[in-house]
């Protein structure tokens, strides 16, 4: 096996002298989003304990797939060196149509960015790595075995009972951070509900992953297979892993049993039939085997008095673009610079939170309901447009932006409001700078870890094709109170074309204004709308507006040509404009 699994003993019942202690933040969970939140916590100087009602790590690859978003924010926490020592960068996607492939993606090394585009590692080594950080900076922060059963938010405080082996005990916090999961118990204790965002019959599908190795020198990257050649009204996705380990994802068989077909045996002959399709002659060996379904769905707030919600508890994403921790990750990130000035008294900062990631969730899922309805086809509607889709992509090749979910708009910006400076909410592209000793280095190296100013300075020393750029530290602040008097300051020169086109900095006196998770919120004389409306193009709206309507009148031949007919039309006005 690629990762050896061990058995955590449960962490002690606390003594009366603790459980009367008023902790700053408990965490409801110890996957990977509650053990970065409560390692960024600590990073923020706030006191936070997991409680964990497992023993061990999670089990399989699980989340994947970690974007360049993500990786910065593990930068930000100390983990990011550690984590690319094992994981795998994304070296290629391609997309097949049964056995044959249609394009492929290259994903090369790019100048200005510290981190790749995508970078795969299973999430037991990813949790590895969290814990062994969180526990030299908190050595006893997780409590293994310790198993909520009641949360009492008395409004200066929220008491907790929990039990452990049969033990209970009361802990008494100021703020709780649910991170525990879609089957969470937070959630369900408050007796709150999601609001499905993808539309629910794309969650009909059953899917099965199995990670598995094999003795072959297939090179490494992604494979989407759409109609794969034993099973032509199904999909099925081949990942390369770290450790030398492959990864199928693939639709459960019509009708069938999804626990049988989660079987190691029922896997092995999927993936079998998988490799004779692409001429692989190996001998798979099962690792690991489990199901899921295709569900896009979130809470309408992610706070409830001191209660929080963060990851998978917040929300859940169809796998199709690897964004479920990618998302759970920017809830953290957003949150734990939050945390210190909510304990300082000011509770505004955590609506902020609930605003700001309810928005950037539910536009994600809405964005990627296009592919999620395209790839699970669910029902006949669906099917039916799935192959429509496949048989016009030689005459209209626009249609590739319904087939693969990383092709779907990533969405990082938000509204804030409005100010003369144009409040915007994105994130800071990355940029190679040199230092005045003559380092070179990437800008968000260099950034504080408070809020920051980089304004475009006049350099009449500065060479051709040269920008200037001052770095000032501005301080802990919230988003609209300044630090008065001098801030540490760096001054660093790029090229002139970058400058302008990565950061929006065209002249001297251009300047913009970030948070300590990277986010760009003002901007001068740079004006940037923030956008609100559907994140979807001309194309996939139509998709969507006929999987909607054949969903709900049936199909039959009229219908479907009328489909095909809209789907070429809008594809190719697409690819005109």
């Amino acid at each position: 096996m690629y990762y050896e699994w061990r058995q955590f003993d449960p962490s002690p019942v606390p003594d009366p002298e603790e459980t009367d202690r008023l902790h700053d933040v408990v965490v409801i969970g110890g996957g990977p989003v509650g053990l970065a939140m409560a390692l960024a916590l600590h990073k923020q100087g706030v006191d936070a304990v997991v409680l964990e009602s497992r023993t061990q790590i999670s089990d399989g690859s699980r989340a994947l797939t970690l974007n360049r978003e993500s990786l910065h924010f593990l930068d930000t926490i100390g983990v990011s060196e550690d984590f690319m020592k094992l994981a795998q960068p994304r070296s290629r996607s391609i997309v097949f149509h049964g056995s044959t492939e249609l394009w492929r993606t290259e994903y090369a090394a790019e100048p200005h960015e510290r981190f790749p585009q995508l970078a795969l590692l299973q999430q037991c080594w990813l949790e590895h790595v969290l814990l062994e950080n969180l526990r030299t900076h908190a050595p006893h922060a997780v409590r293994w075995g310790h198993t909520v059963t009641g949360i009492d938010d008395r409004g200066d405080d929220v008491q907790l009972d929990i039990d452990t082996q049969g033990t209970t005990y009361r802990l008494r916090t100021r703020h709780v951070i649910g991170a525990d999961g879609a089957r969470g118990i937070t959630r369900r204790l408050l007796g709150l509900r999601y609001e499905d965002v993808v539309p629910r019959r794309s969650s009909d599908a059953r899917f099965i992953i199995c990670d598995f190795s094999m003795d072959h020198d297939l090179p490494p990257g992604r494979r989407l297979f759409i109609g794969p050649d034993y099973a032509p009204d199904s999909v099925a996705i081949l990942h390369s892993q770290p450790f030398g380990v492959w990864r199928l994802d693939y639709q459960a068989p019509e009708g069938s049993d999804p626990e049988q077909a989660a079987t190691p045996e029922a896997a092995e002959i999927r993936i079998r039939e998988h490799l004779a399709m692409m001429g692989i002659d190996a001998e798979p060996t099962i690792l690991w085997v489990t199901t899921y379904r295709a569900l896009g769905r979130t809470l309408p707030r992610y706070r409830h008095g001191r209660v929080l919600f963060a990851g998978d508890a917040a929300h859940q994403s169809p796998i199709f673009g690897g964004r479920g921790l990618n998302m759970g990750f920017g809830d953290v990130n957003a949150l734990a610079w939050r945390m210190p000035l909510a304990l300082a008294g000011d509770d505004t900062p955590l609506d902020d939170y609930s605003a700001e990631r309810t928005h950037v969730v539910s536009r994600t899922l809405d964005a990627l309901t296009p592919v999620s309805l395209f790839m699970t086809s669910a029902d006949e509607a669906s099917r039916t447009l799935r192959r429509e889709v496949m048989s016009l992509l030689p005459e209209a090749p626009a249609l590739r932006e319904l087939i693969d979910g990383h092709a779907a708009a990533h969405i990082s910006d938000f509204p804030l409001g409005t100010t003369d400076s144009g409040v915007v909410g994105r994130q800071l592209s990355d940029l190679r700078v040199t230092t005045n000793t003559g380092d070179e280095r990437h800008l968000t190296e260099l950034l504080p870890s408070h809020h920051f100013r980089i304004e475009r300075i006049a350099d009449p020393e500065g060479a051709p094709d040269t920008a200037t750029l001052l770095l000032r530290d501005d301080g802990v602040r919230n988003l609209v109170a300044h630090t008065d008097g001098p801030a540490p300051a760096l001054i660093v020169r790029a090229s002139d074309d970058a400058v302008r086109d990565r950061l929006g900095l065209s002249v001297p006196g251009d300047a913009l204004i970030g948070r300590p998770d990277r986010v760009v919120y003002a901007q001068k004389r740079v004006t940037i709308e923030p956008t609100d409306g559907r994140p979807h193009s001309a194309l996939q709206r139509v998709f969507v507006e006929l999987s909607d309507s054949m969903s709900a009148l049936g199909v039959d031949d009229t219908r479907t040509a009328a489909a095909r007919d809209s789907l070429r039309a809008a594809a190719l006005e697409g690819a005109a404009s």
